[in-house]
């Protein structure tokens, strides 16, 4: 019964989230015609949305502003332990950034709402992911102030510090087209 219930309240607000970017136009300098595969799931926006900060906490609980890094490309993946489909594509996210200078390309990964830091902890040394970097976003705070209704859930920040695009859901993050589209992104 609980089930359901979450099903009905948080269902509308997953289909309004994603209708609500699902604008973007040839024009773009990501455009449409660059992206191939997984990539194709990503919606980007027709106008990039600014992002004047992205307050998170460290593991140790001091507070971090992704923004203020100075990052050429940012990716920010908003997860939690407990869902099975971003733990799944957690190793592939971690591989993608091995395969990046993180000046160029900046992969954070931040556990939304309620996650134990010593499980968060464990999952990154029992799966080696030892090329991301974790933050936490305990109360959901940011995920509700970007609109992200979902997990997993990634956003694209440009250097400039504007939102470009996003996913919901889980992809394969080492798919030839997403290798192929953030190399692109980096040029």
């Amino acid at each position: 019964m609980r089930f359901i219930i979450i099903l009905l309240v948080y269902a509308p607000i997953f289909i309004f989230a994603n209708s609500s970017f699902s604008f973007g136009t040839e024009s773009n300098k990501f455009s449409l015609k660059d992206r191939t595969g997984e990539m194709e799931k990503f919606l980007f926006h027709s106008e990039p949305i600014p992002i004047d900060k992205l307050p998170v906490l460290q593991l140790d609980n001091t507070e971090f502003d992704l923004m203020k890094q100075g990052y050429n490309l940012v990716l920010v993946n908003f997860w939690a332990t407990w869902c099975k489909p971003c733990v799944e594509e957690m190793p592939s996210l971690d591989k993608l950034q091995s395969l990046f200078d993180p000046q160029e390309l900046k992969i954070i990964t931040v556990a939304t709402g309620r996650n134990n830091k010593k499980t968060i902890a464990k999952f990154f040394s029992n799966q080696m992911i030892v090329n991301l970097e974790n933050f936490r976003d305990p109360k959901g705070f940011l995920a509700t102030r970007l609109g992200i209704f979902g997990l997993p859930a990634s956003i694209i920040i440009s250097s400039d510090g504007n939102e470009i695009g996003r996913l919901i859901g889980p992809i394969d993050w080492v798919e030839e087209g997403v290798v192929e589209f953030f190399k692109h992104l980096v040029l």
